[in-house]
């Protein structure tokens, strides 16, 4: 999997924002924020089983996919989980996934939401949602220690 959290497009890990990111950050957060609030409206209406059909329709629409370079990737990658953390509502990973799914659906680019749950520690169930496109993690971060449960082909 490829990790675009160190992409030179984007502030180093643990550095704010510079004065040359304000032009491109400044687009990507207004459309990451219409993106997050659709997504928020969507996840009310979604169940869990509607995930691979969700992607299936993402792949379709994108039929004849129109590739995405590595500095756009890396930017929708940085602004959604950041903008997710100060909003009023509920903005978790399957929101953010949604956002970011229904972004790159609309560049032309297919993607795939995937559900993965962990070995639980002390007993503890962790469940997490991510959106891969090829092989990028675009949001959810670090997936090693999830295994799939929910992919397109399970539809």
């Amino acid at each position: 999997m490829m990790n675009l959290a160190q992409s030179p497009h984007i502030p180093e890990t643990g550095k704010l924002p510079g004065v040359r990111d304000i032009p491109w950050l400044s687009v990507y957060a207004v459309r990451g924020f219409w993106e997050l609030v659709r997504a928020r409206l969507i996840f009310e209406r979604l169940e869990a089983k509607a995930i691979p059909a969700r992607n299936k329709k993402a792949k379709a629409a994108a039929a004849i996919e129109q590739p995405i370079s590595p500095a756009r990737l890396a930017r929708i990658s940085y602004v959604i989980p950041r903008l997710s953390d100060r909003l009023p509502w509920r903005s978790d990973c399957v929101i953010q996934a949604i956002a970011a799914q229904n972004w790159l659906s609309s560049l032309g680019a297919a993607s795939e939401i995937q559900i993965g749950v962990e070995n639980p520690k002390d007993g503890e169930f962790g469940a997490h949602a991510w959106l891969l496109y090829r092989e990028s993690v675009i949001t959810g971060g670090d997936i090693a220690q999830y295994h799939v449960i929910l992919t397109e082909s399970d539809g």
